[in-house]
């Protein structure tokens, strides 16, 4: 299954989970933040949508400076939950 984030369309970490949080099939109490994502990803048991999945990022070069710190925690949050077999395979172009 593939999830597909525009960047061309992020300008604030809410932007990231409209696009999100609709494809993997969240409930509508999901958390908006990375903590939830983390739960809902690592943990797991929260979204229809479960890994194993490939991520796509589109238009990479348009995410905000200020949003850098934010695409780190996101990374972190896919790495781990790979770590713990819950694979998240990230592709950007």
């Amino acid at each position: 299954m593939k999830v597909i984030i525009d960047w061309s369309e992020i300008q604030s970490p809410d932007d990231y989970f409209s696009q999100l949080l609709p494809q993997v099939g969240a409930p509508d109490w999901h958390g908006r933040n990375l903590n939830a994502l983390a739960d809902s990803l690592v943990t797991g048991g929260i979204n229809k949508l479960e890994p194993p999945f490939c991520l796509i990022n589109l238009q990479t070069g348009s995410v905000p400076p200020e949003l850098q710190d934010f695409v780190t925690g996101l990374n972190e949050i896919y790495d781990e939950a790979s770590s713990n077999g819950r694979k998240i395979s990230v592709f950007s172009e």
